[in-house]
């Protein structure tokens, strides 16, 4: 019987039966310039979606309660505009009294929710184009509506006692406010992205640095909290002395709701107290090795401030920031490959971990009226930091070399949000692709099985290890099927072809020449 040569191109793309399976895009998408109206569209609801729930909020609540303290509502555009500037950390001064220490739970909300947008409109391969386009429209919304608060603070000065915050101040606090929420939903989704813009290589131990720093300030975040728990029961007997000002039920409301929106400053301040840095309150200060004379504002959430002479044991607390930079210190010993490297990523941790905490303690101090200037200590909780974390850090990397045993590093993956990426149809129909290959493997076995279970002078050799037997090799899924002896014809319906099954056939045919003509077997 003469021989064949096939030549068989199979492609992701064809299958037997006509179908086409459609693969996933590669390489860039196209640029954003000039805009398409989908991306215009993107835009737009970046900046104006998280600007417009804001004030639509703002709005709602200025209303309520002027309406439930009885106030004019005349004066509710300036409310609202102070409000809003309050809400970015603006500086306001009311009737020649300042006030820089705002709460920072509405700051969280914003920036979080303008990161949330951020990261949904960011496109799965995003050029530098992109990003700055996505950058400019989480800025665009929030300046133009601070350019309009300062406005009608502005017109308002002259029939309220708010008086217009500096304009240079307030357009920096919203920018870096709203940067920081540009680059956190950016970087929540494209980090290797971001990566691979950056001409220099960022070395291993620099990115497991970071890591550890994010878990560092997180820790040292929840004992502060804890430590801020604890005192506030210790000192439970305040609570009668501080609400002793109210007059009625709103009142007790309004100073609840105000201790509530402060909670991140009493947490911040308490963990600077942990860190052996002083808290400030205009004259005063407290701190782990002493307590000076102040005046503390009567309202909730300072119950749990310690009063009176520091005790002996509160340098006791300054072992919290240790552990918790020794177990940064072990985490990166155990997990990194790179040993001269990994007293890099130690330092790298507390370097992360203190910027993250000084931009922290900024945001959470200020000026609080005649009181004076409220908060942490930065100087001083600088330097106690870095040493805290730093030293803790290289003993944990150094116990951990020397005692625990190495563990793989654990790969932390970003939380993406696949609503508008779907591969389900692709993987699918990969799947049923490989189904139909295992099925036709399974079908020539059983051919060539009862092939050989009616050849009577065929002789198993799979024992035989000095025997070398080759059945006859076709490649199913390469791109070239190889020649073939005489003694085998292979015949494969063409992908596409009606004449073919529905399904991927491959018609084998095997010829032993030696064989009587009655013996000669074919499978199919």
């Amino acid at each position: 019987m003469s021989s064949r040569n096939a030549l068989v191109r199979r492609t992701s793309g064809s299958r037997g039966n006509g179908e086409t399976i459609t693969s996933p895009p590669s390489g860039h998408e196209p640029g954003w310039w000039p805009l398409s109206p989908e991306r215009s569209r993107t835009l737009l609801l970046v900046a104006a979606r998280p600007t417009i729930s804001a004030l639509t909020v703002t709005v709602l609540i200025v209303l309520a309660v002027m309406l439930t303290a009885g106030t004019a509502l005349t004066s509710a555009p300036g409310a609202v505009a102070a409000t809003w500037l309050a809400a970015h950390q603006i500086p306001l001064t009311v009737g020649g009294t300042t006030l820089g220490l705002l709460p920072l739970v509405p700051t969280a909300l914003l920036v979080w929710f303008a990161a949330r947008e951020c990261a949904r409109a960011v496109p799965e391969h995003p050029t530098p184009v992109e990003l700055t386009w996505l950058t400019g429209a989480v800025l665009a919304g929030p300046l133009l509506m601070t350019a309009v608060c300062l406005a009608v603070t502005g017109d308002a000065a002259g029939v309220t006692a708010l008086e217009p915050p500096g304009v240079f101040s307030a357009f920096s606090w919203v920018f870096i406010l709203y940067l920081g929420a540009a680059a956190g939903g950016i970087c929540s989704r494209a980090w290797s992205a971001l990566c691979a813009l950056v001409p220099v290589r960022i070395p291993e131990w620099a990115v497991l640095g970071a890591r550890a720093a994010r878990r560092t300030v997180l820790r040292l975040l929840g004992c502060a909290a804890l430590a801020a728990t604890v005192s506030f029961f210790v000192h439970l007997s305040r609570v009668g002395d501080t609400y002793r000002q109210a007059h009625d039920v709103i009142d007790v409301l309004g100073m609840t709701l105000l201790s509530l929106l402060y909670l991140p400053n009493v947490v911040i301040a308490a963990a600077g107290l942990l860190s052996g840095a002083p808290v400030q309150f205009g004259a005063g200060s407290i701190g782990l090795f002493g307590v000076s004379a102040g005046e503390v504002p009567a309202v909730p959430a300072l119950i749990p401030v310690p009063m009176g002479p520091a005790a002996a044991w509160w340098p006791v607390l300054l072992l919290v920031p240790l552990a918790v930079g020794v177990l940064g210190g072990i985490e990166l010993g155990r997990t990194s490959d790179d040993r001269p490297g990994a007293p890099w990523a130690t330092l790298t941790c507390a370097g992360l971990s203190t910027l993250t905490f000084l931009s922290l303690a900024i945001l959470g101090s200020g000026q609080l009226g005649a009181g004076g200037w409220t908060g942490i200590d930065l100087p001083v909780l600088v330097v106690l930091l870095v040493t805290w974390l730093g030293f803790g850090g290289f003993v944990g990397m150094v116990f951990a070399r020397r005692f625990l045993a190495r563990t793989a590093p654990a790969e932390e993956y970003d939380d993406y949000d696949y609503d508008d990426y779907d591969e389900d149809d692709f993987f699918d129909d990969h799947d049923h692709d490989h189904d139909d290959h295992d099925d036709h493997d399974d079908a020539v076995d059983e051919d060539e099985d009862d092939y050989y279970d009616d050849d009577p002078d065929h002789h198993d050799h799979s024992g035989d290890a000095d025997h070398d037997y080759h059945d006859p090799a076709v490649e199913l899924d390469a791109e070239l099927v190889e020649d073939l002896d005489d003694d085998v014809e292979v015949s494969i319906a063409a992908p596409g072809s009606t004449a073919a099954p529905a399904e991927d056939i491959v018609d084998v045919e095997v010829v032993e020449p030696d064989l009587p003509e009655g013996d000669r077997g074919t499978g199919r």
